[in-house]
């Protein structure tokens, strides 16, 4: 699949999803760190918190807003998330086992994974994507969706398909190891 078909497929998954961030007019003070931000890499460790927008409610037990960890290194994209159990307060970290396409201009990125296997429900096909933009050489801006289809379990049945949205920021960790 190509890039620009990887690209097309992300653009109309998230069609309708808004996306907010802080905008405003940069202070004359800020016009000074206007270079930093054209010049900064995506290159390093990432970490933080994405608020969940949209949960379909299908674990009840655990938290919808999910922490995220990103290793991004030239065209490398590696996430790891982790879920906490309401009851117990206990989290767990899972790598998001799936190759993901990564593409960069200027300020702002995409991640973008499509993946397909099978488990005890069938086939499934799934779809990540992180949408990313620096808001400096530290901070980004991303902007999550999943999307899952368990094709060989009957439509009405839960867990069939559903999707979940979320956006938060995340703060850079350290340089690529």
């Amino acid at each position: 699949m190509t890039k620009l078909t990887l690209l097309i497929t992300f653009i109309l998954l998230t069609l309708g999803i808004p996306f907010e961030a802080n905008s405003a007019v940069a202070p004359q003070g800020e016009v000074t760190e206007l270079p930093k931000l054209r010049t900064a890499s995506y290159d390093g460790k990432w970490g933080g918190t994405i608020r969940c927008l949209y949960d379909p409610g299908m674990w009840p037990e655990d938290e919808c807003d999910i922490g995220l960890n990103f290793k991004i290194d030239g065209d490398s994209f590696f996430a790891e998330q982790s879920i906490r159990n309401k009851k117990t307060g206990e989290s767990k970290k899972y790598e998001v086992k799936t190759k993901f396409q990564f593409m960069q201009l200027a300020t702002n990125a995409v991640a973008i994974s499509l993946n397909s296997g099978n488990d005890e429900d069938g086939t499934w096909v799934e779809t990540w994507s992180f949408v990313m933009t620096l808001k400096d050489p530290e901070h980004m801006i991303v902007h999550w969706t999943r999307v899952v289809n368990n094709i060989d379990m009957p439509r009405n049945m839960t867990g069939s398909k559903f999707s979940s949205v979320g956006m938060g920021e995340l703060v850079r960790e350290g340089p690529t190891p």
